[in-house]
């Protein structure tokens, strides 16, 4: 967690009158316990295959093994960490801003009205390095799809940064409407 503007990427924009109050990256590791479950999958299958193929195949098979052994994972790898580098979410006064650039730019913003329930999710692994993913849940959000849209993913201390939001949520409540 990071409360310095200096992570902002440029295609963000601040208003004069909010506060900046967490900038947060998502982490690599987070990342890379998906991308090593896909890779063992296509290891199994690959290996597999190979055992499965005629003898005479061995032209073939051979480079998709080197491919699927040597190159994919540092592919998967390497493309996984400038995916994740991509990644910031900025938490103000006022809103969130999901922002994710990787080949192209999508950035969601909800403000904290509109909030209406934060879902924390942590993996088993997850668990054990402390990182997760935090939803917050607007009015009229479809499940699980608009949940995994709109997530801050990949993030340490996810019960500290759904904690902040729902505090945030709670100040802009109308007097009204607590129950």
């Amino acid at each position: 967690m990071s409360e310095t503007s200096a992570n902002i990427p440029k295609e963000v924009i601040i208003a004069p009158n909010e506060r900046v109050l967490m900038v947060l990256e998502r982490h690599y590791v987070s990342y890379v316990t998906i991308a090593t479950i896909g890779l063992i999958i296509i290891w199994f299958i690959t290996a597999g295959l190979s055992l499965a193929a005629p003898l005479e195949y061995g032209w073939v098979v051979f480079p998709i093994q080197v491919f699927v052994f040597l190159f994919l994972p540092v592919l998967v790898y390497g493309l996984g960490y400038v995916y994740v580098k991509g990644h910031r979410y900025v938490i103000t006064n006022e809103r969130i801003i999901m922002f994710r650039k990787f080949i192209g730019i999508l950035m969601r913003t909800v403000t904290h009205d509109k909030i209406t329930d934060i879902i924390v999710n942590q993996g088993p692994i997850g668990r054990l390095v402390n990182y997760g993913r935090v939803s917050p849940i607007t009015a009229g959000m479809i499940m699980p799809m608009g949940a995994a849209i709109f997530s801050i993913s990949g993030v340490k201390n996810p019960y500290e940064v759904r904690d902040a939001i729902a505090k945030l949520v709670k100040e802009f409540k109308p007097k009204g409407a607590e129950g």
